[in-house]
């Protein structure tokens, strides 16, 4: 069974794991290993990864994403993201996908 993952700050990590969504703390200098450890590890359907972090890896997570061999990365404003425009997750799952919904 495929898992969901999440990479991302402490405070955003801890409120998905209240959720049983698995993540790993991470700051910018350690987002590109850690996405790639987490995909690496074969059972990752979905990749959540924030803002802030996936800042530099677009060209990466389109990469992964158009692939389609692999897990979808999805985007997501952080816990403590005060710039994010409220969005519906299913938005940010359409946009990493490609289609409109």
């Amino acid at each position: 069974m495929k898992k969901i993952y999440l990479i991302g700050d402490l405070h955003t990590v801890s409120a998905f794991g209240l959720s049983g969504v698995e993540g790993v703390v991470a700051d910018r200098d350690l987002a590109r290993s850690e996405l790639e450890e987490v995909v690496g590890k074969g059972d990752a359907g979905i990749v959540v990864i924030t803002n802030e972090l996936a800042y530099g890896l677009q060209a990466r997570i389109a990469e992964m994403n158009l692939a389609g061999s692999g897990p979808v990365v999805i985007e997501l404003p952080g816990i403590d993201d005060t710039e994010a425009s409220i969005r519906s997750a299913v938005s940010y799952i359409a946009e990493a996908l490609g289609i409109a919904l």
